[in-house]
């Protein structure tokens, strides 16, 4: 069979259906949370993944989650590899493992065509409290993980449709507020339930071929529009150092950051060697924060 060949008028509306079920995803969040840190705040993301965990599109939400959950589908694909099946669930917060910090609780929903994986439905919200040693489970003196609350790592809250009974049972027993968190925690599985029935509607119109081809080049064209922004910007190396008073811990022991820019043609490479490193305090920025945000660490286009 032929590979589709991209017809421009054809890809600008699949580029807007696949945008939509990210957005649809998020305003079934926002309109069946619970708790007023999501529906007031926005302090959630949705987005969609193809089957090897590339973001293909981003619902208009957090930019800091948007950029934290490939790290988290990363962490699901490597812990799980091949075993995942129809009607599975994933889930996790945990900061060495892919996660951000342990209120931001990701849910990951493999997508099926034909018995193929073929993307991923992808949610992150913050959750009012998950333990810790203080309400809300944000500590500014917390000096370790475990003051903070639960660590989730990579597991499933559904297999194969089945129901995780004892994940849920177990977080009912360990935070202050269960009846908000559940309700939250549905709010993000009914947001993937909308992107699996949105995302078969797509196949369904396009067909399993044309869909993985424009996914593709969804990502080709995102890449396409990044170089040629950097290319646009002067080549050269450009450096910077700031500092940050101290952790809330060691008091007066100022906290280096210190960030090197090679730029040539459309590379990029943002290095931040001779940072601090971990520190005391509760505000080390984890692997994931730290590819989402301008604070790159060694990572470029290269």
């Amino acid at each position: 069979m032929a590979e589709p060949v991209v017809d421009p008028i054809e890809f600008e509306l699949f580029n807007n259906s696949i945008l939509s079920v990210a957005d649809d995803m998020a305003q079934t969040i926002h309109r069946t949370t619970y708790s007023g840190v999501l529906k007031d705040n926005l302090d959630f993301s949705t987005a969609f993944f193809d089957a090897r965990g590339r973001l293909v599109a981003q619902g208009l939400t957090l930019p800091s989650h948007l950029g934290s959950m490939p790290t988290a589908l990363d962490a699901i694909l490597r812990n799980f590899g091949s075993d995942i099946g129809a009607g599975d669930i994933f889930t996790l917060n945990d900061p060495f493992d892919g996660g951000m910090h342990l209120p931001d609780i990701f849910v990951f929903e493999p997508l099926f065509a034909d018995d193929e994986l073929i993307a991923f439905a992808g949610t992150v919200c913050h959750h009012t409290d998950v333990g810790g040693h203080v309400a809300g489970s944000n500590a500014s003196d917390s000096t370790e993980i475990y003051q903070e609350g639960l660590r989730i790592p990579p597991m499933r809250v559904f297999e194969r449709g089945r129901r995780n009974d004892t994940f849920f049972a177990f977080l009912d027993r360990n935070v202050r507020l269960p009846a908000r968190l559940n309700g939250d925690l549905r709010a993000q599985l009914a947001a993937c339930h909308i992107g699996r029935t949105a995302f078969a509607e797509v196949c369904a119109q396009y067909g399993l071929a044309k869909v993985k081809f424009y996914m593709q080049e969804l990502i080709d064209y995102a890449e396409r529009m990044t170089r040629a922004a950097i290319a646009q910007l002067p080549d050269g190396r450009f450096g910077f150092t700031d500092w940050i008073d101290d952790d809330g811990v060691e008091f007066g022991k100022p906290i280096p950051l210190v960030v090197t820019i090679d730029k040539q043609g459309d590379h990029m490479r943002v290095d931040w060697t001779g940072s601090s490193p971990q520190v005391k305090g509760a505000i080390n920025s984890t692997l994931s924060v730290t590819k989402a945000t301008p604070n790159n660490s060694r990572i470029g286009l290269d």
